[in-house]
């Protein structure tokens, strides 16, 4: 029997093997990417800023009650999953406990937040005629708060091909409800999508649970809660919870604080920038969260600066293209995902991006600390990014405006390069190899040149760093870093 436990994987991440894994994750992303791609631009068009600037607003209140009613049942599942490895009855107890604590706290958040519906969409928007749709909205919290949970199961048993189909369908499954209904009822339409994908997303994840336990000779039926497990879980959640809190809770902040400043219109612009920031993270987190993060949370503190350089040098060559490409590109981009009415976001985007690749570089070690029991110190990073943005954008936004919330943006990320490292070579005697320093900076380099270079020009930049890690790999005469050391 087995459950994908990483216990002989190697001492470090072999890039063709990260890149196949990262790859076949990715369709997940992509399939996601392909529905946002298809919402942004239909909302653009049917909907346009202020309506958009409003749906923003409902969808951003709904990640951020999403974050806090898991009690934080999310990574946590995956380290005590991982940790399980091949014991089949510790892989059930954790199972049983996530799954009942999950539809337990989304049923008693719905039941709390129904009353006060109108209230909500008061603060939101400044009017109650919303309320409907906030409704629909907390209706859908216990299934996708299920499947949220079913599918960090999966990613601890590392059932990657399992995830990513049953991600894949839901995407496209959504997509085939969301567009007649946005052309039919506008808003409504949006927002009553939501409520039907709960019942598909839930339906797909549980089948794909079943078939990973299928595959193992296991079965679902003997999954139980475990008082133990509960109490582990609740643990690490609180912490996660917190951090979730902090994350979505200054999103939502920094969004309202645009809406009372500026207006409507202007966080909808705003939407086009953190559109696609958001969507390549969550590419980036998909598979650190369901390939890198389980090998790290199994293997434990040994010989963990090999297994981080590579992880390190492994996203670089991922993400350095994407977010090179976006920026070289951002125009172009933004005419054919949102609308002509939004391309005075484009100005703001490669602010954005520089913000996101001190995340990436920053998490691509950070992603450890929670993985071998550093709690509190992975808590600090995630509310201390979250604070800094929130007082960042207070201080700026009477001076720059609107372009103020991007660059906030980038200055609080650079917290998590700046604290991870230190906290790994102190507790773990991690030390970045010169080659991932070196590689690292290269990669500034090329975010900022094609962000500099007029527009398309700055897409010359997309393939040089993943040619130096592959040149790298093969040691030619002239170049004597040990890349892939």
């Amino acid at each position: 029997m087995t459950t994908g436990s990483v216990a002989e994987e190697p001492d470090r991440f072999d890039l063709r093997e990260f890149v196949r894994s990262a790859g076949l994750l990715s369709t997940t992303s992509l399939a996601s990417l392909l529905r946002a791609v298809i919402t942004a631009k239909l909302f653009a068009v049917t909907l346009g800023p202020s309506t958009v600037g409003i749906l923003v607003q409902l969808l951003n209140f709904a990640a951020f009650v999403g974050t806090i009613i898991p009690l934080g049942l999310t990574t946590g599942v995956v380290k005590l999953v991982a940790e399980a490895r091949a014991d089949q009855e510790a892989t059930n107890r954790v199972v049983g406990s996530a799954v009942v604590l999950s539809l337990v706290s989304a049923t008693v958040a719905a039941v709390l937040l129904l009353p006060a519906s109108g209230r909500i969409s008061q603060v939101l928007t400044g009017s109650d005629r919303y309320q409907a749709l906030i409704v629909m909205l907390v209706l859908s919290f216990p299934l996708y708060n299920l499947a949220g949970a079913v599918a960090y199961v999966l990613r601890g048993l590392s059932a990657v091909h399992r995830l990513a189909r049953a991600s894949v369908i839901n995407s496209l499954g959504t997509l085939l409800i969301l567009v007649p209904a946005t052309f039919a009822f506008g808003l409504a339409g949006a927002i009553g999508s939501v409520l039907i994908g709960s019942f598909v997303q839930s339906a797909l994840y549980l089948g794909e649970l079943r078939f990973a336990y299928r595959e193992r000779g296991w079965r679902l039926t003997l999954t139980r809660v475990a008082r133990r497990e509960s109490r582990v879980l609740l643990g690490l959640g609180a912490v996660l919870l917190a951090g979730g809190i902090a994350s979505w809770g200054s999103l939502l902040l920094v969004r309202t604080l645009v809406v009372r400043e500026l207006g409507q219109h202007d966080n909808g612009l705003y939407q086009a920038v953190y559109g696609f920031s958001s969507q390549y993270i969550t590419v980036f987190m998909t598979w650190m969260a369901a390939y890198v993060f389980p090998r790290i949370a199994a293997r434990g503190p040994d010989r963990i600066g090999e297994l981080l350089n590579s992880a390190l040098r492994a996203n670089l060559f991922l993400m350095v293209p994407v977010l090179c490409g976006i920026v070289a590109l951002r125009s172009p981009l933004i005419q054919v995902f949102y609308a002509h009415t939004f391309l005075a976001a484009a100005s703001m985007m490669p602010v954005q991006a520089l913000g996101d690749y001190a995340r990436i570089a920053g998490w691509s070690l950070g992603v450890s600390l929670f993985a071998l029991g550093r709690i509190r110190a992975h808590f600090l990073l995630i509310a201390g990014q979250s604070a800094l943005w929130v007082l960042f954008t207070v201080a700026l936004i009477p001076r720059l405006g609107l372009p103020a919330v991007s660059l906030a943006y980038s200055l609080s990320f650079l917290l998590y390069p700046l604290l991870s490292y230190p906290m790994l070579r102190v507790w773990f005697g991690f030390r970045l190899t010169a080659a991932s320093g070196l590689l690292t900076a290269f990669g500034l380099v090329s975010v900022v040149v094609a962000a500099v270079l007029p527009q398309p020009f700055g897409i010359v930049v997309v393939p040089l760093l993943p040619l130096v890690v592959v040149g790298g790999r093969r040691r030619p005469p002239w170049a004597r870093l040990p890349w892939a050391s």
